[in-house]
């Protein structure tokens, strides 16, 4: 199990990785798009939205059965914890600050550039959750071997 648990924090480092890639896609989408539904940052909100949390959920009820120490299983949850302070707290404080599909104001600008800084936690958690698999799957096989010789 500590070995699959490997696998899907790499799947999730995966996922986060690529958001950065979609954000990155999106922005540079030119001509703009009058239609918000064909956009490229679509995906990007697709992913981060659905994709992320989804298997950060998988991810870290492998972490539980796999009996993760509670920090690893911490950093399994994290994404999702991150994803709902984006879509509960900032994006509601972008929306008070005045921003709107069609415009942005200075003040939702500055909300939203946090936008950017809980990505850049996430992309940390999801490295650190990977880097706390390895080190968890290596102490399970240091452990089978000392017991079988």
């Amino acid at each position: 199990m500590r070995k699959v648990l490997v696998v899907f924090t790499v799947i999730q480092l995966a996922l986060v990785v690529l958001q950065f890639y979609l954000a990155t896609y999106g922005a540079f989408e030119t001509p703009e798009p009058a239609d918000p539904e064909t956009a490229a940052i679509g995906w990007h909100v697709m992913n981060g939205f659905m994709a992320i949390p989804a298997i950060s959920l998988i991810t870290t009820i492998i972490a539980a059965v796999a009996r993760a120490p509670g920090r690893l299983i911490g950093l399994c949850v994290a994404p999702i914890v991150l994803v709902a302070i984006q879509m509960f707290v900032l994006f509601p404080l972008a929306e008070l600050a005045g921003a709107t599909m069609e415009r942005t104001t200075p003040g939702s600008l500055y909300v939203l550039g946090f936008h950017a800084i809980i990505g850049v936690l996430l992309l940390g958690a999801a490295i650190s959750a990977w880097r706390g698999a390895q080190a968890h799957a290596k102490n399970a096989a240091g452990y089978q071997a000392t017991e079988t010789v």
